[in-house]
């Protein structure tokens, strides 16, 4: 896939990046940078609620808006390290464990390179420097002077430029597809506090009455080597943010009982299960409710009361369990499932038309550049 058949020319990057070593010095900056995968260079502080960055940074690299980064630490997704350009804010400071430096806009339009550096393109010249032994501590052992020599075929200024906007478009979509669903996932917790709030003045029982749980032993996979995902693969789950950690093929201890709700006991994090699956951890609960309760009405009941931990310890048994409900009569729990089963289908379809996007954008960047 290309704009048209005008030749890529080959370049080392020292030919249109120049290499950026400013100091902080006198801490003009107190802003510490780190990278993060959706959002490029982020402030430490308020992305991640923490900063590992000294307090005196005058021995930091002073980044300015529109110049890249590239971070050597590597991850699943960034098996090559991460190269962002510093775009939210007009400086910052970085380790100077990264590689730091400005485009060229004579030969390398800048917002063609960050695409191309979100793209695998470039990840074989990085690799080949590496090496044998690459890996140490997190970071691929890659030198300054081998990274600048690494070749990148380029375009003409042209056809960067019709790359970058076609690129944007879809980037654009992509954001706004996730404001849609924050959008979405917003009004389905304001109308949960509204109908909860109301419903919670008249507790009646408390959470044991109504709920039964079960211990995970028996589920848990026996390899955490786990596969991606397959037709006849069982999803290894966690109550965390991940949820699906990955499929197994085992066959023997796999919940097939219906729905359930995976419960954290450390964290009190949670997840409505509808489907068969194993587990990796014994510090969950599986929960299942009594008849007079409905599953998914006491699953959005859980999320209005939204237990937090503080310590390190299980707190089913002793703090939720223990806990003050109410249990309306089963119409209105009917009448409360159904306003938040509209809204997970509508997050479903939204979530998947976003995964849509972020394939298309994928296959995009595996093809235009080369």
């Amino acid at each position: 896939m290309r704009f048209n058949n005008n030749p890529y020319k080959k370049y080392n990057l020292y030919e249109f990046a120049t290499r950026v070593t400013r100091k902080n010095k006198d801490n003009v900056s107190n802003l510490p940078l780190t990278i993060s995968a959706q959002y490029g260079l982020v402030d430490q502080v308020s992305f991640f609620n923490k900063t590992v960055a000294s307090k005196d940074m005058s021995g930091y690299y002073l980044l300015k808006n529109g110049e890249f980064a590239y971070n050597k630490s590597y991850s699943n997704d960034y098996p090559w390290g991460a190269i962002k350009r510093l775009d939210l804010y007009n400086m910052g400071c970085l380790s100077t464990l990264y590689i730091c430096f400005k485009s060229n806009d004579n030969i390398v339009n800048s917002n063609y390179l960050v695409h191309y550096f979100e793209s695998p393109k470039w990840h074989k010249q990085v690799a080949d420097i590496a090496g044998e032994g690459a890996r140490n501590h997190g970071l691929l052992n890659i030198a300054v002077n081998d990274f600048f020599n690494t070749k990148h075929a380029v375009p003409t200024i042209e056809n960067q430029i019709k790359i970058a906007r076609f690129l944007d478009l879809i980037e654009e979509r992509i954001q706004t597809q996730i404001k849609i669903i924050d959008t979405l996932s917003s009004q389905k917790k304001q109308i949960r506090n509204l109908l909860f709030k109301d419903i919670h003045k008249n507790a009646n029982c408390c959470i044991q009455d109504y709920v039964i749980y079960e211990q995970p032993q028996k589920y848990i996979v026996h390899s955490t080597d786990y596969l991606s995902y397959g037709k006849d693969y069982t999803p290894v789950l966690t109550a965390n943010q991940s949820f699906i950690l990955g499929y197994t093929l085992e066959k023997d201890g796999i919940y097939e009982k219906g729905d359930c709700i995976i419960f954290d006991d450390f964290t009190n994090e949670n997840k409505y299960v509808d489907f068969p699956f194993k587990v990796k951890s014994s510090a969950l609960k599986i929960l299942q409710t009594k008849e007079g309760l409905m599953l998914k009405f006491f699953y959005e009941y859980l999320q209005f009361l939204n237990f937090e931990s503080t310590d390190h310890k299980r707190h089913y048994l002793s703090e939720v369990a223990v806990t003050d409900i109410s249990v309306p009569n089963l119409k209105e729990q009917t009448f409360v499932c159904k306003i938040f089963t509209s809204f997970d289908n509508k997050l479903r379809n939204e979530k998947a038309l976003l995964e849509k996007y972020r394939l298309q954008k994928q296959f995009l960047l595996n093809n235009l550049f080369i």
